[in-house]
Parts: C-alpha cells; structure tokens; sequence
C-alpha cells in the first residue's frame, strides 16, 4: 500500500530504485534469496525485451527487481483484480493482457511497442503460464511479433532454484536460493529477417541452455 501512495506523489522513474528495493526485499520476508549472474551482459541503460520462463508468483517481483533497466511488464489481464498487487501495476505502468480476447491481446503488444519507442524495457515471460512441472513449457506467438515490430534486441533469462522454492501445485514457500541468470543479448539485426516463429524457437534454446 505504501508503494501505491508514494507512486501517486512521484513520477515512475523517480519511484524505481524504491521499487527494486521493495521487489528484492519481499521475495526475503519468505525466505528466498535471489542470486543475480550476467547482467555485465547488457547495458543497463539502453532499451530490451527481457524474455523468460515463468515459474511462480515470485517472478514479477524477481524481474522488477533485478532487472537493472527502467523495464515495465506485460501480464496477465486477471492480475489486475488482485487486491493492492493490481492497483500497484497498474499505476506502475504494466500491461494487462487477455489470453481469450484475440483483438485485446493485439491492442496490448501495441501498447508495448509504444512504450519500447519511448525508451521503456519491457518484461515478458512468453510461456503465459506457470510451469507444472518445472520444464519450459511452449512458447507464444505475439511476443517474437512485437519483437520483430519494434525493433529492439532481446535479453534471454532464466530463473532456476524457483521451482523448488514456490510452485503452482502448492501454496506453500520453501526457503532458500534461487538463480536469475541472463544471457547474451539477441541482437534485432540477427533477427530481423526471421518469421516469428523461427525467433519463437531462437529465443526459447536460449533460455533452454540458461536452464542447464
């Protein structure tokens, strides 16, 4: 709640570093520490499309605040009716998205490419779901097409160690480590001739070997 009151008096640039800050510390209060590798990978000050697999409710709390970049996420429509958690994405600037509204989903990856032209980084975990079993599971379509459209380089990652700690199957936290490792970037002028579905599966072998 206090994020959303400081976030009304300060402008979203202003408020990231508190952000992070609070987004490192919740993952703790359960006893799960977070462990960061490649970052000297990228510049943290240019503009990405961060990709990777989605394993629990920690994830957008991992990526808000590891992600060295200004970066914002696209997420799943039904967050948004989540008590406090959806009132703070939203004024944050997320993205919702509808797995069921086809032309909703379009508007959504515009809204995105919109803010990567304005400078903003942008998180998406392209499996849409949580993992059931730990495994990487299939990956969509509209990511690697608001990919190719704006014209941004791609940073694989993956979260390891976060399986064991929380999964879909239980709600219960297991205590200890987890790994967010990123890896090299995927530059735009390496993909730009590709279909999306030949990137689809580019991006994905990244994140598979991140994953070993």
């Amino acid at each position: 709640m206090a994020i959303i009151v400081v976030q009304s008096l300060l402008g979203g640039r202003k408020l990231d570093r508190v952000l992070k800050l609070v987004c490192r510390m919740l993952p703790a209060v359960f006893g799960v520490t977070v462990r960061v590798r490649g970052t000297w990978r990228f510049d943290r000050k240019s503009t990405f499309l961060f990709m990777g697999n989605h394993v629990n409710i920690f994830d957008p709390l991992v990526m808000f605040g590891e992600i060295p970049n200004f970066v914002r996420a696209i997420e799943l429509e039904d967050h948004f009716s989540w008590p406090v958690w959806g009132a703070m994405v939203r004024r944050l600037g997320n993205i919702p998205i509808s797995h069921t509204n086809p032309r909703q989903a379009v508007r959504s990856l515009a809204l995105a490419g919109e803010a990567l032209a304005r400078g903003t980084s942008i998180g998406i975990l392209p499996e849409g779901h949580r993992t059931r079993d730990g495994e990487l599971g299939h990956f969509m379509r509209g990511p690697f097409r608001l990919a190719l459209k704006a014209g941004v380089d791609i940073i694989p990652m993956a979260m390891l160690g976060a399986y064991e700690r929380k999964n879909v199957h239980s709600p219960v936290v297991h205590p200890g480590r987890m790994d967010l490792v990123f890896g090299s970037p995927i530059r735009y002028a390496e993909f730009r001739h590709m279909s999306d579905t030949e990137l689809r599966d580019l991006v994905r072998d990244a994140v598979l070997d991140l994953m070993k």
